[in-house]
């Protein structure tokens, strides 16, 4: 919002978008063997975890740069804004789990995490009941603070992207 505030420009739609990029390493295996391609990682297929680390999320930012780049969104911020999301699923990953995942990887293999929940998928099998219900109530707080301070135009520009 402040950067909206600061340029004109409204991206937080690139950042919650990327948030959900790192668990595309669930499905990357089974989509690349129907194309023929086996990649391996330390000898073993992609599994979940493999593409949460900051060497994917530098490459994943410069690719969303280079492909939102034509359709005139400046490489500075597509890169930034792609990483911050990126970085928001890493982050919370971190902390919910402990230990997690080789989130410094290519510097470092140790799995680091802080668990401050006794994480267990409770609900259908996705997801923590506690970690949702408090990123619900995160997002409504992230929601009135932008309407405190923008009022409703935030809202109608997100709409009016989504459907251009």
């Amino acid at each position: 919002m402040i950067y909206y505030k600061l340029t004109g420009r409204e991206y937080s739609w690139i950042i919650i978008a990327s948030a959900y990029a790192p668990d595309v390493d669930m499905i990357a295996d089974v989509a690349m063997k129907k194309i023929g391609i086996t990649v391996l990682i330390y000898g073993n297929p992609i599994s979940h975890g493999d593409f949460h680390n900051i060497a994917v999320l530098l490459v994943y930012a410069a690719l969303i740069a280079l492909l939102l780049h034509p359709i005139g969104i400046r490489l500075v911020d597509s890169f930034f804004f792609a990483g911050i999301g990126f970085a928001a699923h890493m982050f919370e990953d971190a902390l919910v789990f402990y230990p997690t995942y080789p989130f410094l990887w290519p510097i470092s293999t140790q799995r680091l995490g802080i668990g401050i929940f006794n994480y267990t998928r409770d609900f259908h099998g996705i997801a923590n009941e506690e970690v949702l219900i408090i990123g619900i109530i995160a997002v409504v707080i992230c929601i009135i603070l932008r309407t405190a301070y923008e009022g409703t135009g935030w809202i109608k520009r997100l709409l009016l992207i989504n459907h251009c």
